[in-house]
């Protein structure tokens, strides 16, 4: 009786043992399942953070672009009217300039 007890006691062991070890197997295959997800979750962040980063800088450029564009189209509008009176005063002075230049250069008047 003894050896039976023994017997269905160390099977009894052997079962735990076996389940025990099927538990431990599930539980690592868990863990990797559960790194994997982890790590694929954090890739995807990034990958979201790392859009929406570029979507802002992408929107913070075009605003200072089209600011800066203002800008410079203020300062060509202004240049040109500049240059157009200097133009015109030129046009309205251009005899009288020449003649001080000639006369400044070589000390004489010139003629008409």
């Amino acid at each position: 009786m003894q050896k039976l007890v023994n017997g269905t006691s160390i099977r009894y062991i052997v079962d735990l043992d076996k389940k025990a070890r099927e538990r431990v197997a599930e539980a690592r295959q868990e863990a990797v399942r559960i790194e994997n997800e982890a790590e694929h979750k954090k890739n995807k962040m990034r990958a979201d953070y790392h859009e929406q980063a570029k979507a802002r800088l992408e929107e913070t450029e075009r605003s200072y672009r089209s600011e800066a564009d203002k800008k410079i189209a203020e300062i060509e509008t202004e240049k040109n009217k500049k240059i157009q009176a200097f133009e015109n005063v030129l046009s309205q002075n251009r005899e009288k300039l020449m003649n001080e230049v000639f006369e400044a250069v070589t000390g004489a008047k010139r003629r008409n």
